[in-house]
C-alpha cells in the first residue's frame, strides 16, 4: 500500500517505514478525499472511526480522540489525497496509525460487475475485510469493471467492493437503497444523499432489487473518494441507463457540503 506512514505514539504521529514483510492485520479504518485542503463530512468520517474502534479494540476513547485531533491536523491543505486511518492488531496491542495517500483521478462513471463470491466477516466494520474487498476488484479487472458488485445467493444487489449502490429505477422519480436491514458498510456518502433527497422532497425506498432488475435503471456508485460514479455498463448483467441525468447535480451538492480540514 502505498503512501507516508505515521504511527500515533500516545502523543503524537511519527513517521515510521512501511510495513515490512506481511501486513498487520486491520481491524479498522477509514479513509476520505482532501481536495485542496476541503473534505465532505469530515466529521462523519471520524465519529464512525471512533465508534468503530470504540467498539471492536481495547483502545481507549481519549487516547482515540487525541489521534484523531493530530490526523486532522496533518491533513494537506493543498493537492489531491486520500488519507487513510485505521487500527491495526500489533504484537504489543492495537496500533492507531495515519497513512498520507495521493488520491487517483476523480471519475464519473464506472463499469460494474458481479462479485463471484461474498468475502465479508465483518461487513458492518470498515477495515477487516478491505483486502479481501479489493482482490474482487482484481478479479473482475478483467472485464474491464471498475468495481465489483456483492450479491447474495438470489442475486440480490448487497453492496460495491468499496461503495455503495443506490438506484433510480426506470420511469421512478424514488431514489432506491439496498434495506439497512441488509448487513453492510453504514455508508457516509449515502447518508449525506438521502438527506439530500429529503430536502428536495425526492421519496427514498429501501428495496432489495436483483440484478435483472436494473435493467434500464439509473444506478449509482457512490463513495468518499468519487462521490458519485454513474455504472455505464454490468458485465453480464442487464443494459443500463447511463445518462447520468441526476447525477451532476447531486454531485455538486454532495461537493457543496465540503469544508476545510482546519475548520
Amino acid at each position: 500500500m502505498s503512501g507516508i506512514l505515521f504511527e500515533f505514539t500516545g502523543s503524537r504521529l511519527k513517521k515510521v517505514d512501511d510495513d515490512p514483510g506481511v501486513p498487520l492485520p486491520t481491524l479498522v479504518a477509514d479513509s476520505w478525499r482532501v481536495s485542496e485542503g476541503q473534505v465532505v463530512c469530515l466529521w462523519r468520517h471520524l465519529e464512525r472511526f471512533r465508534a468503530s474502534a470504540k467498539h471492536h479494540t481495547s483502545l481507549e476513547g481519549d487516547v482515540i480522540d487525541t489521534f484523531l485531533d493530530q490526523v486532522v491536523g496533518e491533513l494537506p491543505p493543498h493537492g489531491e489525497w486520500f488519507p487513510r486511518i485505521e487500527v491495526v492488531d500489533a504484537d504489543q496491542g492495537p496500533l492507531l496509525r495515519y497513512r498520507k495517500r495521493a488520491a487517483p483521478p476523480r471519475t464519473r462513471e464506472v463499469v460494474i460487475a458481479r462479485a463471484s463470491y461474498d468475502p465479508r466477516l465483518n461487513p458492518l466494520v470498515k477495515g477487516p475485510d478491505l483486502a479481501a474487498l479489493e482482490a474482487l476488484r482484481t478479479e473482475v479487472s478483467h472485464l474491464h469493471a471498475g468495481e465489483a458488485i456483492i450479491v447474495d445467493g438470489l442475486d440480490t444487489i448487497i453492496e460495491g467492493a468499496y461503495s455503495t449502490v443506490l438506484t433510480w429505477l426506470p420511469g421512478s422519480e424514488e431514489l432506491s437503497l439496498v434495506p439497512r436491514t441488509v448487513p453492510r458498510l453504514p455508508s457516509v456518502t449515502e447518508h449525506i444523499l438521502v438527506a439530500f433527497a429529503h430536502e428536495q422532497g425526492v421519496s427514498v425506498v429501501e428495496r432489495s432489487l436483483s440484478v435483472a432488475q436494473l435493467a434500464g435503471a439509473e444506478v449509482w456508485i457512490v463513495s468518499a473518494l468519487q462521490g458519485i460514479r454513474v455504472a455505464t455498463a454490468f458485465r453480464n448483467g442487464p443494459e443500463l441507463d447511463s445518462s447520468g441525468s441526476r447525477a451532476t447535480q447531486w454531485q455538486a451538492l454532495w461537493q457543496a457540503q465540503a469544508t476545510n480540514v482546519r475548520s
